[in-house]
C-alpha cells in the first residue's frame, strides 16, 4: 500500500497515534494504581480487625487470670522457681569427696607401702582440695615408686613430700600433701 500523504502529514499521525497511546498506557497505569491500593487497603481492614479481636481476646484472658488464687500461686511458683535455681548452683558447686578418695586409692602403691591417715581440705576461697596423706614405708624405693606414681596423676597437682624422709633407707613415715583437681559435672 502506498501512502501518498504529504509528510507534514504523516506527521501529524503518526504524532497522534503516539498521543493515544501514551493515554491508553498512562489510563492503564492509574487504573492499576488505584486497584493497587484498593487492594493494600483491604489487606489493612483485614490485619486490623484480626488485630483488634486479638487484643479483646487477650484482654478477656488476662482478666480472667487475674484472680486471687492464681495471683497467690503464680507468686509461689516464682518462689519455688528462685528456690530451684539456688539448689541447682548449690549442687553444681557441690565437691564429691567419694571422688577424691576414689582418686586417691586409685594411684598404684608398691606392696610395702600403707596409709595411716588420709585428710582431705576444701578450700572454697580457691577452688582447691587439699590431700595430706601420712603412712608407712618399709623402703625408700617404693616410697619413691609412689611418689612418681602420685605425679604421674594428671587430677594432682603441687605434690610436696618433706625432705626429711628420704634420709631413712627402711621403716619410713612419711607425710605428703598435694592438691586434686575438682572434676566438673
Amino acid at each position: 500500500m502506498i501512502n501518498l500523504l504529504p509528510p507534514k502529514e504523516k506527521e501529524q499521525l503518526l504524532l497522534d497515534r503516539n498521543k493515544k497511546l501514551v493515554t491508553i498506557l498512562g489510563c492503564m497505569t492509574i487504573i492499576f494504581l488505584i486497584c493497587l491500593s484498593l487492594v493494600l487497603l483491604l489487606v489493612k481492614s483485614y490485619i486490623s480487625e484480626k488485630v483488634d479481636s486479638g487484643k479483646s481476646i487477650l484482654d478477656a484472658t488476662e482478666k480472667k487470670y487475674q484472680t486471687s488464687d492464681f495471683l497467690f500461686y503464680d507468686n509461689l511458683v516464682k518462689k519455688y522457681n528462685t528456690d530451684l535455681v539456688v539448689v541447682d548452683t548449690f549442687y553444681k558447686k557441690q565437691i564429691y569427696f567419694t571422688d577424691i578418695i576414689k582418686n586417691i586409692l586409685d594411684i598404684q602403691r608398691p606392696d610395702g607401702l600403707f596409709f595411716n591417715d588420709i585428710s582431705v581440705k576444701n578450700s572454697e576461697k580457691d577452688n582447691k582440695i587439699e590431700v595430706n596423706i601420712s603412712g608407712i614405708s618399709d623402703t625408700r624405693d617404693n616410697l619413691l615408686t609412689f611418689k612418681d606414681n602420685i605425679e604421674k596423676n594428671n587430677k594432682i597437682k603441687n605434690v610436696y613430700f618433706p625432705p626429711n624422709i628420704w634420709v631413712k633407707t627402711k621403716d619410713i613415715d612419711f607425710y605428703v600433701t598435694f592438691e586434686i583437681l575438682p572434676d566438673t559435672k
